[in-house]
Parts: C-alpha cells; structure tokens; sequence
C-alpha cells in the first residue's frame, strides 16, 4: 500500500508574470486505487474509489438482475443455515456477502461473496435468518424457493455478525436493533409514531426495508448522493455515518459496481438514517480513509476458504481490530471484491474460540 505525492504547477497571484510556483498537492492511493474527497448528505458522507479494474472481459450478473430474470433460482434445504442455488443462464452470478433473498420459509441473507458458473445445480449458500419464527408460507409466496432479491443488510453489525461471527443469535439481535433504531429515527424524522414492521411477519429485516415510512426519509438522500456512480473510473467506495468510518468496499470490474450501485447505496442510506442524532465525530478525510485501508499488513493473521470451484474467500486481520475481507475469482487468478472494515476486538477473541467453518443449524 503506498502514498503518493503529486505536483502540479500554478501561479502565484503576487508572483511575478510569467512566474510559476510549484505546489505539492496530495493523491492518496492505496494499491493503485484512489481515495477522492467525499460528498457529505446529512450524517453520511461518501468517498468514491478510483482506479483501473483488473477483471476484465468476464460479465458477472448481480443476484437480482439473474432472479429477475429467472435464471437462477435460491432453494430451501430444510436448513436455516444453508440454501441451494441453480443458475440456468449463461452469465456468472455474483452473489454479493448482506444480499437478503425473500420467501422461502423465512427471509435469508447470504454470508458470502460466491461466483455461481453458469449451468450450475444445487451448489450450496451458507446463510442466515433474518426473519425470526416463521416456518411456513407467507401470503401467497412459493415457500420451497425465494421470490427476489431487492434488499441487503443495512448495518456494519448485521454484516460482521453473518460474515465474521457466523452468529445467527447475533444476528437476530441486530435485525431488531436496528428496526428499533428506524422506528425511533423515522418517528423523528416523519413527525409521527413509526413502526416499520409488517403485519404479515413483525419480525422481517426485508419487510422492514420495505417500509413505506423508511422510503419517505430515503428518497430524497438518495437523489443527492445517486450521481456518484458516474464518477469517471468510479471502483468503489467509502463511507462514514456521523464522523466514523463505517466500511470501505472495492470492485474489481466496473460494471459489477455499477450494477450493485442502487442497491448499496440504499443499504448504507439506511444505516444512516438509524444512527442520525447520535454522537459525532469531526467529519473524516481521504487520508483517514487511506490511513483506515492501511491499518491492515500483508504479515497479520490470514485465513481461507474454498467455496466452490471458482470462488476463493479470504480474511487478513489483526488484534487491533482491523480486516480486509476479499474474495477471488478463480478462473480469473485475480481479487473481484475487497471489504474493509473494523471489528470489535472482543469478537476477535470469541471467534478464535470457535471451529474454523462451521456452521450451524439453529431451531428458528
């Protein structure tokens, strides 16, 4: 990871004509990539990525473009805490680590990033609930596959309780802490009691985001922030809720990014609005960001795990607290999406106690 200085010439207003003066001014990169200048909207600011993607010449489709499409298909196992997937087409699927799937017996979020090849049959997805004691149909959905994939997780701790904890306790801790942080936010906001749960299952992490109230305080911060995509060379991105850095995400191919733009940056809109009011933090800088990106080494703790033929999922962390999530594609030999984020030490801790792998299968 390096820090580069570039300079630029420009004239000084009391130098002589003719006269240039050179100044130093900042590029901060971080492996080739960029750290721009954020756009701040509210509590939420966000810093776009630049840089060179490397994974060229391959099309990946996001979940829902693929779902949409009724090319693949998300399977009931019987399993909490694993599903199945089929992919009829003929693009790659990248199935993004937060993307929720709704249906089945109960609403899902996938743990990991995974590449499904085209023409594949029952490859496993591990997952996790986020829909608390529903076991059955709901309404007039088909309860042995999942109808879409519109939402993700929208809260730092619901991503690292799935992705880092493997923690479906944790997990259904979060998707009420969280509704409890809207309801109380949107009550604000709205100017009158909000509750964004569902009457069809109170206990929905989807239908909750779905929630006509939550779209009224949404909307309009997504107007002033949804442009940022056509940042030229635009990779990835950064963002900070109230002064602290929440989570930087980079793409190895444009086009997945763009793809994925919407549905992200109404995740990290939404985890906005349930921190708004909370203590601040000055607002955070591109050299904190890449100070942030940095704080991980090449020589700290490493792990990995093969999740099918072509996906690779790999951590680099250390005590402090910092990780660097990537997954690889390996037909490609190269990254397609690296997650940086910090983690509380004491889950650390907990999570070296655990057997590496594992997952469970919890009673809902």
């Amino acid at each position: 990871m390096s820090l580069c200085t570039i300079t630029v010439a420009c004239k000084n207003k009391n130098s002589e004509p003719g006269i240039t003066m050179n100044m130093p001014q900042e590029v901060l990169m971080v492996d080739g990539i960029t750290i721009n200048d954020p756009k701040t909207e509210q509590n939420l600011s966000l810093f776009m990525l630049t840089g060179k993607e490397e994974v060229i010449g391959k099309r990946y489709r996001t979940l829902a473009q693929a779902m949409d499409a009724k090319e693949v298909t998300v399977k009931e196992t019987g399993s909490v805490n694993e599903l199945s997937v089929d992919n009829a087409g003929t693009d790659y699927v990248f199935i993004h680590s937060g993307d929720i799937v709704k249906g089945g017996k109960q609403d899902r979020t996938i743990s990991h990033d995974i590449i499904i090849a085209p023409n594949t049959k029952d490859m496993s997805l591990a997952s996790f609930c986020v829909e608390q004691g529903r076991w059955e149909q709901r309404a007039d959905e088909v309860v042995v596959v999942f109808s879409s994939n519109t939402k993700m997780l929208s809260s730092r701790d619901l991503k690292l309780a799935a992705k880092y904890e493997k923690n479906q306790g944790k997990v259904w801790s979060k998707v009420s802490e969280q509704k409890a942080y809207l309801n109380e936010k949107l009550s604000k906001r709205n100017g009158h009691e909000v509750d964004v749960a569902a009457n069809e299952s109170t206990s929905s992490l989807q239908l909750a985001l779905e929630s006509e109230e939550l779209k009224k305080s949404k909307d309009s911060i997504y107007d002033e922030l949804k442009d940022l995509i056509d940042t030229p060379n635009a990779i990835g991105y950064a963002y900070a809720i109230n002064g602290e850095i929440h989570g930087v995400e980079v793409y190895n191919n444009q086009q997945l990014f763009i793809d994925l733009w919407d549905k992200i940056l109404e995740s990290v809109i939404i985890e906005a609005i349930g921190k708004e009011g909370e203590e601040t933090a000055p607002q955070k800088t591109a050299k904190e960001v890449y100070t942030y990106m940095k704080a991980v080494k090449q020589n700290d703790k490493k792990t990995a795990e093969k999740l099918n033929d072509i996906t690779n999922f790999k951590t680099i962390e250390n005590k402090s607290g910092s990780v660097v999530f990537s997954t690889e594609d390996l037909e490609k030999q190269r990254w397609i999406h690296k997650s940086y984020m910090k983690i509380d030490t004491s889950a650390i801790a907990q999570n070296e106690n655990r057997l590496p792998n594992v997952r469970l299968n919890v009673d809902y």
